[in-house]
């Protein structure tokens, strides 16, 4: 699998030459067309992601049909020692799709085909580009379903879910997307092109270099083509939302919910600062028909009998009942749920408005930490004068805590990184992991070492090595 590097070994002699960024535009165009080559420079929107909103500046970028494309791309930016970053719909919240490095981006944004949908073997192949929302809606045309269907699902695109081993608020019942992942075709950091597994529920041959590449961040190889396990799509889905007076009240509400035999799908936690904020902007936005101004509690649950969800609402009701503070809402129909979820679903978009920008750090504690994590996190907010919005996914113990900054320089602030620093080290403290669904990139790279020590590392810069020994494919990422 090893570049020979005999090949390249002129590489950086080609850099100080006159002709070699003309040479090196005229081999794109003959690989992907004119029309798919454009200037970094009129281009800007793709020197980002949406984890800092910092744009980097990159020299080409580059729109390749298929994987035959890409592999000769990846040739090309080896032989001038050029960087390539890939890009799916570039709404990760870690930086992974940033060109830090400068060189090619190269966007697989026409690899868009959804090329079989199987209902008797219960699996979908797509080329990496297709809009998550887009797949999921084809799949479910079927009957069929993909539980791991991210917030960001509207713009992301699948082979970027599956680098990011993205998660979803449906993940407390069904697991991450590298659950769902039985096959995938990679162009390797050489050119060559494999698939990494079979398209078979079952698969114990040879090393398991599929679960590599997930949750990877495009380090190790371009994903052209997945292939996901479906499950039949649920008949029915309720939700259920209770308010509370304080966070202690809140959380023994989660662990009530959470070990009980209910088996709910979701169970979303929502900070009283984030009901605040998103009511009032919400409020101008479009109306709601009631206002939310304290912590609150999502529970869905999903499956094919009816009596059984009725059921599950009468016993979730019952166990929170006494903690909640005022009505407990149940939802049912479509409408009722849209209500429901409408303050959940626009955090993003009211810590957006306006000047304001947020850096999001998605730790993941043990449920049993969750209330002490909180706790930690309102210290550290009141210590360091920031303000936190914490939400998100309660039953895997994976908030998203998003400080809250008027401009992009405030996250420069020493005081800023300061009260950074703690919460993950806060979390980590606690038994944590630094990411629970939106990977490490850049900005959290620098928070590894807190949990792993430098065996692990060390191993991982060596895997990195063994695939891409020129650091061609997205460096400046996770270890670099």
């Amino acid at each position: 699998m090893r570049i020979n590097l005999a090949v390249y070994s002129c590489r950086f002699l080609l850099l100080t030459t006159k002709n070699t960024d003309s040479n090196f535009l005229r081999v794109l165009q003959g690989i992907c067309g004119i029309k798919n080559v454009h200037p970094g420079s009129t281009n800007e929107s793709y020197g980002k992601d949406e984890a800092t909103k910092k744009n980097y500046s990159f020299q080409y970028l580059v729109k390749p049909s298929n994987e035959g494309e890409i592999a000769q791309i990846v040739k090309a930016c080896n032989l001038y020692g050029i960087p390539l970053t890939p890009r799916g719909g570039g709404s990760g919240l870690a930086g992974g799709a940033s060109p830090v490095k400068g060189g090619v981006v190269l966007s697989t944004e026409r690899l868009n085909n959804i090329i079989r949908i199987s209902t008797e073997d219960k699996f979908v192949i797509a080329e990496s580009g297709v809009v998550t929302d887009e797949l999921c809606k084809a799949i479910e045309v079927k009957n069929l379903y993909l539980p791991v269907r991210p917030s960001s699902a509207p713009v992301s695109f699948i082979g970027g879910n599956v680098a990011s081993n993205c998660g979803s608020i449906n993940s407390l019942k069904y697991g991450s997307i590298k659950d769902y992942v039985l096959n995938l075709q990679v162009v390797l950091p050489n050119g060559e092109i494999i698939w990494t597994g079979a398209n078979t529920s079952k698969n114990s041959t040879g090393l398991n270099i599929t679960q590599l590449f997930v949750g990877s961040e495009g380090i190790l190889g371009i994903i052209t083509k997945v292939v996901l396990k479906l499950i039949s799509k649920p008949k029915y889905e309720y939700t259920l939302l209770a308010e509370f007076s304080t966070l202690d009240k809140l959380y023994n509400a989660i662990i009530s919910v959470g070990s009980s035999v209910l088996e709910p799908s979701a169970l979303e936690l929502v900070d009283e600062f984030s009901s605040n904020l998103t009511t009032e902007f919400l409020s101008g936005t479009s109306s709601l028909e009631r206002s939310f101004s304290k912590a609150m509690l999502l529970v869905n649950f999903d499956g094919n009998h009816q009596h059984l969800m009725e059921e599950k609402l009468e016993h979730c009701f019952h166990l929170i009942e006494n903690l909640a503070s005022g009505e407990v809402l149940i939802a049912k129909t479509e409408a009722e749920k849209e209500k429901l979820w409408k303050i959940r679903m626009n955090i993003g978009a009211a810590l957006s408005y306006g000047n304001r920008i947020y850096r999001d750090i998605d730790i993941a504690v043990p449920v049993s930490k969750l209330l002490e994590f909180m706790s930690s996190i309102k210290r550290i907010s009141n210590q360091f004068n920031i303000k936190v919005a914490c939400f998100g996914h309660a039953g895997n113990g994976n908030l998203h805590t998003m400080i809250s900054v008027d401009n992009l320089s405030d996250i420069e602030n020493p005081n800023f990184i300061q009260a950074v620093d703690q919460i993950y080290k806060s979390g980590i403290e606690m038994g944590g992991t630094i990411s629970g669904e939106h990977g490490v990139g850049i900005l959290q790279k620098k928070y590894l070492p807190l949990q792993y020590n430098q065996a692990y590392l060390s191993l991982v810069k060596e895997i990195k090595r063994v695939f891409d020994p020129n650091n061609i494919i997205n460096p400046g990422k996770i270890l670099d």
